[in-house]
């Protein structure tokens, strides 16, 4: 069973856009190793008739509450990228909060019951899944360096030496069955109950900096978007402590100040959003005041990597980002739950791993935002670390100048690199820009580089649907 179809399941279970939704991003979490995982975090932005638009929180927190012993990880440098460097192993790992938010989420706007949703997921994994293309993809980088040291982990992605082939049967034991407990017993028994203490115990013998206090003191938020007005357009985006809804707001403040959406525009745009990113908001000791502070500025009236989407015939509409980092290589015990690797993602931790607090929410350049327009709504967001951002805001800025949902995602983007204080503009064909005082680095065609936004969308009356071409996924529309 696809992604897709899990998600067409519940709904023919009576489920709602919202459960819908969450399902697709815990099928999609558990079923694309290396490019995520159920014991990670991301954001639900929702929107309904009649309700006031919503981000659902249930992002990874910094751990180390109580906690009093040494670390264990390892620092691994793989091909992904052009070279990444990151943090592996039991002391990479950050609080999870995915099975936290999903739950707040059902219950705030689920129709079915919590126990349905957890068994489709369950069934879409029992006795394994295809390898996808993506998946795999990126495991022919990050596959020997960080997920073959574990033997559970690299017995279900290997064969012998070999990493599995793309549609291989992958089965990663316990998971179903973990999936039907936490079903069955409620998402706080990852946190609190039995399920949380079986985690704990094994983190810790392994050095682990994840703590029972972590996971009881976990609670998933519910926060108000940024709101950006564009023509006859409303947006909501990911308020803080994730910044890349602020980046996303400020390059689209940027773009209406011009007063012209030529691709001059647009690259100026992102580089002074990008620029603020940088100077005020990475390095903030309080980000909610550095971000507000920041959109009050640009004029941005606001109230203060999976991606998935969906959108009903009555104008709701779910936009969903979660993240494991780039994975630690670590499932606990028999659980089957792959572990997020948050606090070795270095370029979310510019101050350093070691400078910051308990319990606080990380930094995050997630932006799942949805819009609406008249009857007209659309639900968008991507994967991609700092280029989510720019990913997002083409595809706003395209709707805005009146393409259609798959027109918008498709269409040619921009992104500003910085290297220390030398910075240049990577750029796709088809986005002409002839008059820039910036370094271009021009690619030779449209790039997974630059994100893969999934969109749905509401658009004239009806129902549509459109995956990045840049990146493998998929649509589904059921009746």
């Amino acid at each position: 069973m696809t992604v897709t179809e899990a998600a067409g399941s519940v709904v023919e279970e009576g489920g709602s856009v919202v459960d819908a939704a969450m399902v697709a991003a815990l099928t999609a979490m558990c079923t694309e190793p290396g490019i995520c995982a159920p014991a990670g975090g991301g954001f639900l932005t929702i929107s309904l008739p009649g309700v006031d638009p919503v981000v659902v929180d249930g992002y990874m927190a910094y751990p180390g509450l109580g906690f009093s012993g040494v670390t264990s990880s390892r620092m691994v440098t793989m091909t992904y990228g052009g070279g990444v460097t990151t943090l592996v192993g039991p002391g990479s790992i950050a609080v999870p909060g995915v099975f936290a938010g999903l739950a707040m989420a059902s219950e705030m706007f689920g129709h079915v019951p919590w126990k349905v949703l957890m068994d489709v997921v369950a069934n879409t994994v029992e006795g394994g899944f295809p390898l996808g293309a993506a998946a795999h993809s990126y495991l022919t980088h990050a596959g020997e360096e960080i997920f073959s040291q574990e033997r559970v982990v690299r017995e279900a992605l290997f064969h012998g030496d070999r990493l599995r082939a793309k549609g291989d049967l992958i089965v990663i034991p316990g998971l179903a069955d973990t999936l039907r407990h936490i079903g069955e017993e409620g998402a706080r028994t990852f946190y609190e109950g039995d399920l949380a203490r079986i985690v704990i115990d094994d983190l810790e013998d392994r050095g682990g900096r994840l703590t029972r206090k972590d996971l009881a003191g976990y609670r998933a938020e519910v926060r108000r978007p940024i709101e950006v007005s564009m023509g006859d357009w409303s947006f909501w985006l990911n308020p803080p402590p994730a910044i890349g809804g602020a980046v996303v707001a400020l390059a689209l403040a940027e773009l209406a100040r011009s007063g012209s959406s030529t691709a001059e525009h647009w690259a100026e745009a992102l580089v002074t959003a990008f620029g603020t990113r940088r100077e005020d908001l990475e390095v903030a000791s309080d980000p909610d005041r550095a971000v507000s502070e920041a959109l009050l500025r640009a004029g941005v009236m606001s109230p203060s990597t999976i991606s998935v989407a969906a959108s009903d015939a009555e104008g709701g509409s779910v936009a969903g980002t979660f993240s494991a980092g780039y994975g630690s290589g670590v499932i606990p015990a028999d659980t089957g739950l792959m572990m997020n690797n948050a606090l070795g993602e270095v370029e979310l931790m510019p101050l350093g791993v070691d400078e910051f607090v308990a319990g606080e929410r990380m930094m995050s350049n997630m932006a799942p935002t949805v819009g609406r327009r008249g009857h007209d709504a659309v639900a968008i967001g991507s994967p991609g670390a700092d280029r989510i951002t720019s990913a997002v805001f083409s595809t706003i800025a395209s709707l805005v100048a009146g393409l259609s949902l798959a027109a918008a995602v498709d269409h040619p983007r921009a992104h500003p690199e910085f290297d220390d204080d030398d910075l240049r503009i990577a750029v796709e064909p088809g986005l002409e820009i002839t008059d820039s005082q910036y370094v271009l680095r021009r690619l030779d065609d449209l790039d997974m580089y630059f994100g893969g936004v999934n969109g749905t969308a509401l658009e004239a009356g009806r129902l549509t649907a459109h995956a990045d071409i840049r990146r493998s996924g998929a649509v589904a529309l059921f009746q």
